[in-house]
């Protein structure tokens, strides 16, 4: 990517008192130049998108998010110089400092050293703190949001994004930021305040020290899935900066440290980690060919002016779709280069592609060189190369206790699959881009089928097939016996939801906002029905009806032959939790906090039990009694009838684990990393196990063994009963 491009037919010529001479790049909110004033100082301005400005209320949130922006005065931040929210076009103008986006720097060379990592981190935590100091909180702290120069990073676009929040909201229901940076709170709707900042801040020092976001790759909506649901991922962190990185992405905002905080954990030269030996004020703060790289633009761009130069905004290439490895194909025998995490590829200037990689030849070996398709090759293969093992398993004693651990498989990435046991084989997706069938006694690998991208979807077993989803938006078929591809089914989104299979045909959801029905012999569609939001609830099929919920708040009943809606019954939150269907009554949690009894044959609500948090844990419903989890960190027992509450079981953390029932057992996961068994008739604990990581996945339970799979820890474990 060259630092400027040519002016185009349709620029201004002049925005305000600024000479405009080429293009830097294009964002969210409008197109962004390089500004050259009366005096000759060069400033970056950013010119507001028209369908924009022609908005009152925007306007209104732009003057006063610029009015707060301009108050802030740090020396890692490229601040704003001079504004008209009111102009023809609306527009602003930053400080402009001949930079290299931090985005850029990594995939051109790889992961950073520790040292770097922890320098970079004090001066992004000292832009913020002058930031947060203002009133003003960033939003969209990213890679390509933060400049490198030679005298420190500088962060860029702070304060501006949530003028266009509201309207983007009005306009789509979505929400300004990027998927893998983004907190929790922002989305989910919650207040975001600057605990939102240091979130995000932590996504982008893991990013920074192993080349990849700790919530993986995959679309948009499966990574903020990862980001609201599931742990990050930090084990290929050094052990002095995992702790800190952890802190800063709890799920709940009063968890995280705050911005001055953390400036004095990184800025601190004790705690058993390398001492920093530079600050990124100090020459030699960047890694040697990262400076090569900076020296090299630099060299081309404007001459600094007094005052002291000012900075680009970074430009945004258009995303662009990859180049599909062949499934079931081996992994790269090399580890795949580092990616930003942002879903966008990244076009290097020539000279780049030339520099030598980090770390330097005589430190070992080379990252590979960077190409389209290789940059878009997914985290997991980078993972498993990068570690030098892909899948084993550690066995326990032979005659191990209730509660006790038998064995465990290690994948070779994260696992965001449940499990499914079927025939003495457990099946299991994970992030690696592999789908894996082990003995369920021994732990021992007979197969594994490889995809484009991570295998989130939980398999399901029919006869002598495995049906399972994969964020590359395809739904496979694979002979259950040998891990041979049947045929592959491709939906127009990340498949996340857990295919139901019934009378020969495989109802599947998508993030593109449909259900479908696929033949199960053949792969043909038979139908697809439109939903208004994602699909990744489970389909449960019920007297020819299939029941889905929905992200829009619905749960739909469609006709399993004909896929026409019989009914919906609307709830009032996201239905993350999948359909039980019992007694002719379909019983299913919302992002609300209630457990609802609805009538499968007229939608019509039984009852509803309220949780104190919401609930996307699926229920299970055994001998006329409700099991379900919900983020109150409980497990309920409600009696199916009457959802009257029977007993409820305190965790230490939140239950999005679907419970599974056996022996008068119930087993469910929780985010304090125990997996527990609960005598269900009386709530009272028998026993519990516990992981380093939080459990978030349905465990499964066959022939004496429960299964559970420990998330970012990559570890499938196999638990006597």
């Amino acid at each position: 990517m060259e630092p400027f491009e040519a002016l185009e037919a349709g620029d201004p010529e002049q925005v305000g008192r600024y000479r405009i001479v080429a293009r830097l790049g294009a964002g969210g909110m409008g197109r962004v130049y390089l500004g050259r004033s009366p005096g000759g100082r060069f400033v970056a301005v950013k010119v507001v998108r028209p369908e924009l400005a022609e908005d009152g209320g925007f306007r209104r949130r732009f003057a006063r998010e610029v009015a707060a922006a301009r108050r802030v005065n740090g020396a890692f931040t490229a601040g704003v110089v001079d504004a008209d929210p009111d102009g023809s076009p609306a527009w602003l103008a930053t400080v402009y400092v001949p930079g290299v986006p931090l985005g850029d720097a990594v995939a051109a060379h790889g992961p950073w050293p520790q040292a770097a990592v922890f320098a970079l981190g004090a001066g992004l935590a000292e832009a913020l703190e002058a930031i947060h100091a203002a009133d003003v909180v960033h939003r969209d702290l990213k890679p390509s949001n933060i400049l490198l120069a030679a005298d420190g990073p500088r962060v860029i676009d702070f304060g501006i994004s949530v003028a266009g929040e509201a309207s983007a909201l009005t306009r789509t229901g979505t929400v300004v930021g990027t998927p893998g940076f983004m907190s929790p709170e922002q989305l989910t709707g919650k207040p975001v305040g600057p605990a939102s900042d240091v979130f995000s801040l932590g996504a982008v020092l893991a990013f920074t020290a192993t080349g990849a976001g700790p919530f993986g790759t995959g679309s948009g909506h499966a990574l903020s899935f990862r980001v609201v649901y599931e742990e990050p991922d930090l084990h290929r962190l050094p052990p002095g900066l995992r702790t800190l990185v952890g802190r800063c992405l709890a799920k709940e905002p009063g968890q995280r440290p705050t911005v001055t905080t953390l400036l004095h954990r990184l800025a601190d030269t004790s705690g058993g980690r390398p001492a920093v030996t530079r600050t990124a004020t100090e020459p030699g703060w960047l890694p040697e060919p990262v400076a090569t790289t900076l020296h090299s633009r630099t060299a081309a761009a404007p001459p600094p002016p007094a005052p002291p130069p000012v900075s680009p905004e970074t430009s945004e290439p258009s995303p662009t779709a990859p180049v599909p490895a062949q499934p079931g194909a081996a992994p790269p025998e090399r580890p795949a280069p580092a990616r930003s995490g942002e879903q966008r590829d990244v076009d290097l200037p020539p000279t780049a592609a030339r520099l030598p990689s980090w770390p330097p030849a005589n430190a070992g070996a080379r990252l590979a060189g960077i190409t389209r398709r290789r940059t878009l090759l997914g985290l997991g293969g980078a993972t498993a190369a990068g570690l030098g093992f892909v899948g084993w398993k550690i066995r326990g004693s032979g005659s191990a206790a209730p509660g006790e651990q038998r064995w465990l498989f290690r994948a070779g990435g994260s696992v965001s699959s449940a499990p499914a046991v079927a025939g003495g084989v457990v099946y299991v997706g994970s992030n690696d881009h592999n789908l894996y069938a082990l003995d369920a006694t021994t732990g021992e690998q007979r197969w594994k089928f490889r995809t484009n991208e991570r295998v989130g979807s939980p398999p399901a077993v029919a006869g002598r097939v495995v049906f399972a989803g994969s964020d590359d938006g395809n739904l496979y078929a694979v002979d259950a016996a040998t891990g041979v591809r049947r045929w592959t089914f491709p939906t127009g989104g990340t498949v996340l939801s857990s295919p139901a299979v019934a009378g020969g045909v495989v109802y599947i959801g998508s993030v593109d906002k449909s259900l479908y029905a696929v033949d199960a012999a053949t792969g043909e569609r038979r139908w697809k029905f439109r939903t208004g939001n994602v699909v990744d609830s489970s389909a449960a099929v019920a007297d020819g009806v299939v029941l889905a919920g929905c992200r829009d708040g619905n749960l739909y009943a469609v006709d399993a032959a004909s896929g026409e809606q019989r009914w919906k019954f609307r709830t009032g939150g996201a239905v993350l939790s999948s359909p039980a269907v019992a007694g002719g009554v379909v019983f299913v949690g919302s992002q609300d906090g209630n457990l609802y009894a609805v009538d499968a044959a007229t939608g019509k609500r039984r009852w509803k039990f309220p949780t104190q948090h919401f609930v996307s844990s699926s229920p299970a419903v055994v001998d006329g009694v409700v099991y379900v989890g919900g983020w109150d960190r409980n497990l309920y027992a409600v009696d199916a009838a009457s959802g009257e509450q029977r007993w409820k079981f305190r965790t230490g953390g939140a239950v999005a684990s679907s419970p599974a029932v056996a022996g008068g057992v119930v087993f469910v996961g929780s985010e304090d990393g125990n997996l527990y068994a609960v005598d269900a008739a009386s709530g009272e604990k028998r026993w519990s196990f516990h992981t380093a990581k939080s459990l978030y996945k349905d465990p499964a339970v066959a022939d004496g063994m429960v299964y559970v799979t420990g998330g970012a820890a990559g570890v499938l474990y196999a638990v006597t009963l």
